[in-house]
């Protein structure tokens, strides 16, 4: 799903996005499950569900072109009271045979954000701007790759890119285990 075309209203900042599959049954409960139930065995297992998304064009290409996998982070104050961050579980399953490595720390939500459940597309927007930052010693030129678990409107992702091609990445891409059903 969001194969074979640039990310619907993204800017420049962000090029191709994929999506595994739509969030619901199953999927949903398992992303349930990781975020909320502390079931961390799931991460690695998601993450490798993602290179299925991998294996159609343009994604051979841009896999072999990355030089690191960003999970998007969360802010101090929700890791610390998760004690984990499931995007990153997330990158770590899909890096497992893959070329480039993750880098956790590559990005951070410096300032803590409201969840986005509930808040339309403007808001969601409004409640991401400015609030990450980009590793300063990113070398320029760098091509990353954003995992995160759910997309759906692009606004964290979108954060995140700009963020990083700020601290000069050269490209951004993003890779989502789902969105919702939006039929």
């Amino acid at each position: 799903m969001g194969l074979g075309s640039p990310c619907p209203g993204c800017k420049d900042d962000l090029g191709w996005v994929g999506i595994a599959a739509v969030h619901e049954g199953p999927l949903q409960q398992a992303i349930h499950a990781l975020k909320y139930d502390d079931r961390v065995e799931l991460g690695p297992s998601l993450g490798r569900y993602l290179r299925a998304v991998t294996a159609a064009a343009p994604w051979p290409a841009i896999l072999r072109s990355l030089d690191g996998i960003v999970p998007v982070p969360l802010h101090k104050d929700r890791l610390l009271e998760r004690g984990y961050n499931q995007s990153k579980l997330l990158a770590e399953g899909l890096a497992v045979g893959c070329a480039a490595l993750v880098f956790d720390n590559a990005i951070e939500r410096y300032k803590a954000t409201r969840s986005h459940v509930c808040l339309s597309p403007p808001e969601r927007a409004d409640n991401v701007t400015g609030k990450f930052r980009a590793d300063t010693v990113l070398e320029t030129g760098t091509s990353l790759l954003l995992v995160d678990d759910v997309f759906t409107t692009g606004a964290t992702m979108r954060a995140c890119a700009s963020a990083l091609r700020e601290a000069g990445a050269d490209a951004v891409f993003g890779l989502a285990l789902a969105r919702p059903d939006t039929s």
